[in-house]
């Protein structure tokens, strides 16, 4: 199993309870209101493109590539790209299933999930990615957040996961994760974001 094909599945693409620092000049309620704002301005946001690159360490692998991430709705669409721009993948899917084509073959599956799993025996929820990339929790399950000053997560552990956002950016009066990290146990996914555009 090639590790990019194994890769490029990770990246397919509620009801949350907080746990908000309290440390710093600003105050809980003062977070948390920053934080309902945020939310409902990050959800409006659902058509989107993201480039960047990404790393991925599982036990005994690792690889870094390049991500054109394309999202509309629940559609989606990935470009990934070795070094020297060679193409390494295809992905695109929606609420009905997901396509991979990655050396002149193609695979289906009914979710980004269940093909990972039955590929590689691994689980994770590759769902949620594309509410973590953006800043929040992905929602139908219990998440514990940890806020900054602005409202924005410094991290959320869910679904056994946790996401640490290292870095935001702004631009066009939005401002987003530029650098965060997706862990758990020996699996480790890391993502560097050069670009947003909506």
């Amino acid at each position: 199993m090639r590790l990019a094909f194994v890769f490029i599945l990770f990246v397919l693409s509620g009801c949350a309870t907080r746990s908000v620092d309290t440390g710093g000049q600003v105050s809980y309620e003062e977070r948390e209101q920053r934080w309902q704002a945020n939310q409902k301005r990050l959800n409006r946001l659902q058509t989107w493109q993201m480039t960047g690159r990404l790393n991925l360490k599982v036990p005994d692998r690792s690889g870094t590539m390049s991500v054109d991430w394309r999202q509309q709705s629940d559609r989606y669409k990935l470009f990934l790209d070795g070094p020297f721009g060679a193409s390494i993948a295809r992905i695109s899917g929606d609420h009905q299933g997901v396509s991979v084509t990655a050396s002149d073959e193609t695979r289906y599956g009914p979710s980004p999930e269940l093909l990972l799993y039955s590929l590689t025996g691994w689980q994770f929820p590759v769902s949620h990615l594309r509410f973590w990339i953006k800043g929040l929790p992905a929602p139908g399950g219990d998440a514990r957040i940890t806020l900054n000053d602005l409202g924005y997560p410094e991290k959320i552990k869910q679904a056994g996961w946790d996401i640490v956002y290292q870095q935001y950016g702004l631009g066009k009066g939005q401002r987003l994760p530029t650098r965060l990290v997706v862990s758990k146990g020996d699996v480790r996914l890391s993502l560097v974001v050069n670009n947003w555009q909506f």
